[in-house]
Order: structure tokens, then C-alpha cells, then sequence
């Protein structure tokens, strides 16, 4: 049964109070507009709130929020424009501009915060949908790095969300309200690199007619983003390195040097440690990047995302273009948390699309799926992998599910071995008494397939 708790929001503010429950009114939020705060004495415990949206509050409004907000449980702020704040510490700042698109992620994202999981409060995750213990675990570091000035390199498979993580490092750092600069290192040619980075001098070269900044100065004060890090040209690693270390460089065709207060955060998709290895990657620079490593998850080890990450697509999808909001049948479903997804999140969010514009009725049925999704399923069962997943919505027998994964487990470790019971238990960690003991009780024969669990 899901959480109701977590998707009520409290809506608090004068003249913006009709403004800010309109751009919420097409999500799928349970609004509750709260215009006088009179009654704050009367308030005590848990109301039940995931977030409180608030704006332009008078002085006396803020003074009554923020007693409102410690004797209700302490439910995330989020706080639209300037103006007096309460004396709060869980509290997301939020520009006047903000978008309908922008504030409906940023509700989602606080209220869909599991109790407990303090370590990420007042984070502002929008756009980072999931509660998965991976998407968990990067949104903890990220919560931890982001006060920090500490470069961060974040890898992952293309598609998983690396730029996302990178803007919300940026945007809970010190340095929000200077800029992100964004730089995508394997689109551009490796002779033209180093001036869309260092920028040239007027002559510098053919076609130079006039100076130009480069993306390290215009990052100034702020954060680069160096995407794609892993496909720089060994020469260009030489000067990257210089100016991370001393936070200088020369344009192109000058003898000035320029000096920077930046903070770098780079990824890729590539395994650099192997790229060090094989000389493709400086080493010293390797370890420069790499002071704070940020790991994303592929979504198939995410699976239970899957659900949250296809309704967050289809809202968005019908806030933007209008259309009816399509569901998708627990076939559906299950068919797509069981599909391995090569492209994650890219490819979820791609075929979410292709769904609201093809799909006739309001209901994506197993039929709608691509045939590759079916075929795999067809040709010998779930992904082994998808073992790992239950969805607990219906409910589950807690012990009757690890005792299949563990038996799922030991399976592969013996087809993997030949069946040799020794190697198997090696490759679990295990004694060997411990695995003989195991397959016994779970009466496992020779030639099971993990896919038979």
C-alpha cells in the first residue's frame, strides 16, 4: 500500500498562494493550501506533510511557519523567492523564476524521502528520481561533497543520469549562484578542444578573428563540468592537469596567464583505472580527478526505480504537452522492470515518449512494449539479474524470497565452476562445509539453471 504521507504538500504564502497551487495542480501531489497558520498551537507530532512550499513570506508568517514546521514533524521547506525565512535548517531555496516542471520535481524529491534517511535532507535532488539503496548511496555522497570544494569524478554508464548528479553537486554547493559550465569533451574535435577550454587570442589561428574566453574563465567563481573526460587527447591532459593544479592557463596564442577560482567535476563512461593501465589516461591526472569518486548505478541495479522513473516520465510528458497521462498495466510493468535496459534511464525516458504519442488508449499494455522487450523474456525466462528484484507492493514472504535468492546464487556459482563444489564456495565467499550443507537443504541438483529458481 503506498505511503500517503509522503506525497501531501502544504502550500503557505499570500498573494503567490493561487500561483504556486496552479503550477501543482496538474501533478499527481495531494495539495493542501493552508493560507492562515493561526492554529499552529494547536498542531503536535506527525501531520503527515512531505513537504512545505512556502513564498514571500511577512516576518510574522515566517516566525509562525517555522514554529508550525517543528511541532508538525519537521517535514523539508521549500522556500520560493526572497524574503524573511523561518529559523529552519531543512529548507530548499528556490528561485522566483522557478518553472512548474522545476517545483513539482523539487516536491517530488523531498517528499518522496523515506523516513531515516536524514543524511540527504535539504538536499535538492530534483530530477534524481528513485529510492533505491544505489541512487540512496550516490545522493549521500553528493549530499556530503556538495559544501565542499573537493573535485568530484563521476562514472557510469552513458544514460544514467551523470550530469544530473553533477548539477545538483553545483546547485547545493556554495558556489549555486554563480555559474555551471558545461563542457562535453567527446563532441568536440581534440583541435578545438583546447580552445573551447583555455579560449584564444585574436591570430591565434586560421579563422581567430577575434579573442574569445574559454569555458574556464567563463566558470569563474563557479563549477566546470568536464563531461566525457576519458576521450581527451593525451596532449591536452598535460594542460588540463596544469590548470586543475594551480587553477591557471593561458589562452591559446597568449604568454598572460589567467587565473581562476573554479571547482572541477568531471565523468565518464569509461573505466579509466583500465585506461591508465593501457597508457591511454595520465595517471596523474587520474588521481587528480579523482578525489571523490561518484558511482552511478545501471538501471538494472535499480530495477525497483523502474515504476517511479516511468510515472515521473509520463507526468512530466502531460504537464508539458497537455495530453492525457497514460498508465501502464502490471504486465507492462513487469515486463519492463525484468528488461536489462542497455540504455538506462535515457532509453526509459526515450520510450516513455515514444509511448505517449503512439499508444491509443490511456493504458501501455505488454502488446505496446518493442518486440525486443518480449523476445528477451521469451527466449529463457527474466534476466538473472531480475532475481534480485520483488516488488513488495502486494507483499512478500520476506524469508521465503532470500532463501530463493540464495539458492539463485548458489546455482550460478556451481554452473559457473562445472560444478565443482570447492571453486563455487569460493567464488561465494564461503566454506565449502557451508555451500554442501545449503545445497543439501535446498535440494539442488546437478544441472539446475539459475533461471529455474
Amino acid at each position: 500500500m503506498a505511503d500517503t504521507r509522503m506525497i501531501k504538500v502544504l502550500i503557505k504564502g499570500e498573494l503567490d498562494s493561487s500561483l504556486l497551487m496552479g503550477m501543482l495542480s496538474n501533478c499527481d501531489l495531494k495539495i493542501e493550501s493552508a493560507p492562515e497558520l493561526t492554529a499552529v498551537t494547536e498542531v503536535s507530532g506527525d501531520s503527515g506533510y512531505g513537504a512545505v512550499v512556502a513564498s514571500h513570506l511577512s516576518e510574522s508568517d515566517a516566525s509562525a511557519l517555522s514554529l508550525f514546521l517543528k511541532r508538525c514533524g519537521e517535514p523539508p521547506l521549500i522556500l520560493v523567492g526572497k524574503g524573511p525565512e523561518p529559523d529552519y535548517g531543512n529548507t530548499l531555496h528556490l528561485d522566483d523564476g522557478v518553472g512548474a516542471d522545476e517545483l513539482v520535481d523539487a516536491c517530488r524529491s523531498m517528499a518522496l524521502a523515506a523516513p531515516g534517511a536524514s543524511a540527504a535532507a535539504g538536499f535538492d535532488s530534483r530530477g534524481l528520481i528513485g529510492e533505491s539503496e544505489g541512487i540512496r548511496r550516490v545522493l549521500k555522497v553528493a549530499n556530503k561533497v556538495a559544501t565542499t570544494d573537493s573535485t568530484v569524478l563521476i562514472t557510469g554508464e552513458s544514460g544514467t543520469g551523470k550530469e544530473l548528479i553533477a548539477r545538483a553537486i553545483h546547485r547545493n554547493s556554495p558556489r549555486r549562484n554563480a555559474p555551471l559550465v558545461v563542457i562535453n569533451c567527446g563532441a568536440i574535435p581534440g583541435e578545438l578542444l583546447e580552445s573551447e577550454l583555455f579560449g584564444h587570442e585574436k591570430g591565434a589561428f586560421t579563422g581567430a578573428h577575434r579573442a574569445r574566453p574559454g569555458r574556464f574563465e567563463l566558470a569563474d567563481g563557479g563549477t566546470i563540468f568536464l563531461d566525457e573526460i576519458g576521450d581527451m587527447s593525451p596532449d591536452l591532459q598535460v594542460k588540463l592537469l596544469r590548470a586543475i593544479q594551480e587553477k591557471c592557463f593561458e589562452r591559446v596564442g597568449a604568454t598572460r596567464s589567467i587565473h581562476v577560482d573554479i571547482r572541477i567535476i568531471s565523468a565518464t563512461n569509461k573505466d579509466l583505472a583500465l585506461a591508465v593501465e593501457q597508457k591511454a589516461f595520465r595517471e596523474d591526472l587520474y588521481y587528480r580527478l579523482n578525489v571523490i569518486p561518484v558511482i552511478m548505478p545501471p538501471l538494472r541495479e535499480r530495477r525497483s526505480d523502474i515504476p517511479l522513473l516511468a510515472e515521473h516520465f509520463m507526468d512530466k510528458l502531460a504537464r508539458r504537452t497537455g495530453m492525457e497521462k497514460k498508465s501502464f498495466s502490471p504486465e507492462a510493468m513487469d515486463t519492463m522492470t525484468a528488461y536489462d535496459w542497455p540504455g538506462n534511464v535515457r532509453e526509459l525516458e526515450n520510450l516513455v515518449e515514444r509511448f505517449s504519442v503512439l499508444v491509443d488508449g490511456n493504458i501501455v499494455d505488454v502488446e505496446d512494449l518493442p518486440d525486443h522487450f518480449t523476445a528477451e523474456l521469451s527466449d529463457g525466462g527474466a534476466p538473472q539479474d531480475a532475481a534480485l528484484f520483488c516488488d513488495v507492493r502486494h507483499g512478500v514472504n520476506f524469508q521465503e524470497s532470500v532463501e530463493q535468492h540464495q539458492k539463485s546464487l548458489i546455482l550460478q556459482a556451481l554452473n559457473e565452476s562445472n560444478w565443482v563444489k570447492a571453486k563455487a564456495a569460493e567464488l561465494l565467499s564461503m566454506k565449502r562445509t557451508t555451500l554442501v550443507e545449503k545445497i543439501k537443504k535446498m535440494k539442488i541438483e546437478e544441472g539446475s539453471t539459475s533461471s529455474a529458481v
